[in-house]
């Protein structure tokens, strides 16, 4: 009967073990980075990214987070994690300077003004061609399998714009 007990704790103390350490791990789920849903740009999404600005030898780095919901467009810029974010408040139907990416005016010229929903189309991957009528180079990367772009180049004179999508999803 000594020798039964024994055993007998000996097994609940070890499926005690074996309960507790499985139920204690977890699974590694990776988050969706792109959204299928998105079809137009009057719908809610957000998108993470970084972007570089090259100019012969002068490069200007950082990341943006933009976000639309109805109307309206928040684009948050900032060159690291640490220093603070500059937020820029836009309306869909209005226009986007693209000297808001550089925080110190290196080029003897201004770069062109887009609209902000031909800017949202180009990241969302869907035609945007008012941009060759003003003179900018386009260029699309699509890595993905879902068809948005993962990076886009804008090219206007000696200037290269990269922009890199990480994620996208609706709201």
């Amino acid at each position: 009967m000594t020798n039964l007990r024994r055993l007998f704790s000996q097994y609940v103390i070890v499926l005690s073990l074996i309960i507790i350490s499985l139920g204690c791990t977890s699974i590694p789920t990776e988050s969706q980075k792109f959204s299928p849903e998105i079809k137009s740009v009057q719908e809610n999404f957000k998108i993470e990214g970084k972007f570089k600005l090259s100019y012969m030898d002068s490069k200007e780095t950082g990341y943006f987070v933009l976000s639309k919901e109805g109307n309206t467009v928040s684009l948050n810029i900032g060159k690291n994690y640490l220093l603070p974010e500059k937020v820029i408040i836009l309306d869909r139907r209005k226009t986007l300077n693209m000297n808001e990416f550089i925080e110190i005016n290196i080029l003897p010229y201004n770069l062109p003004i887009l609209k902000v929903e031909r800017f949202l189309e180009l990241l969302l991957g869907l035609e945007s061609k008012d941009l060759q009528d003003e003179e900018i180079g386009l260029e699309l990367e699509t890595k993905a399998s879902d068809g948005y772009p993962s990076e886009v180049t804008l090219l206007y004179k000696d200037l290269n714009l990269l922009i890199k999508v990480n994620k996208i999803w609706k709201n």
